[in-house]
């Protein structure tokens, strides 16, 4: 999959990262990009077909994690960490026991990128973990609201043999 950048595609316009009168508290799965500012490799190593995380790689996976503990009626499918972004399969209201519309994607995302950017700091700060240049990850993450049953098995697969492609991953960068 490919998400270019809106504004290398038609330079000059506004770029819209939301789809446009979405209500993002909607009942369903989504599908969550994000990436490294600058496509780093601040998570971990692949090796033999295995993510090796590093310990800001551990920290962003336990925190994808414990989505569910910090916002009510969410819940994770899958996730992956790879060493410069991270696959999401939320789930909102997907349960019976939840309760529809009490939570927005978009704060979800927020609390995750702004809580796994402060805890990187500390951990530079406090731990030795390496640098970063001003940002953890890039501005914004790619969303894909699952329509189906079907797609979303496709991307419970995607998710699961993301570490074996990565060779071939179009995210992949030399860092």
């Amino acid at each position: 999959m490919k998400y270019p950048d809106r504004r290398e595609t038609r330079p000059g316009t506004p770029r819209r990262v939301r789809i446009k009168d979405y209500d993002y508290r909607t009942p369903g799965y989504y599908f969550i990009t994000i990436c490294t500012h600058q496509r780093n490799h601040y998570f971990g190593y692949i090796r033999s077909g295995e993510m090796r995380l590093s310990d800001p790689g551990k920290m962003v996976s336990d925190l994808a994690g414990s989505l569910p503990n910090n916002f009510a009626n969410t819940s994770i499918d899958c996730y992956v960490v790879m060493p410069n972004h991270v696959h999401l399969l939320i789930g909102l209201a997907v349960r019976l026991e939840d309760t529809a519309g009490e939570t927005n994607l978009i704060d979800v995302m927020h609390w995750f990128k702004s809580t796994t950017h402060r805890r990187y700091t500390d951990g530079v700060q406090s731990l030795g973990w390496p640098g970063y240049d001003g940002k953890v990850w890039q501005e914004g993450y790619h969303d894909h609201v699952v329509r189906n049953d079907r797609q979303l098995d496709i991307l419970r697969e995607y998710v699961a043999s993301n570490v074996a492609r990565w060779e071939s991953d179009e995210l992949r960068s030399d860092s």
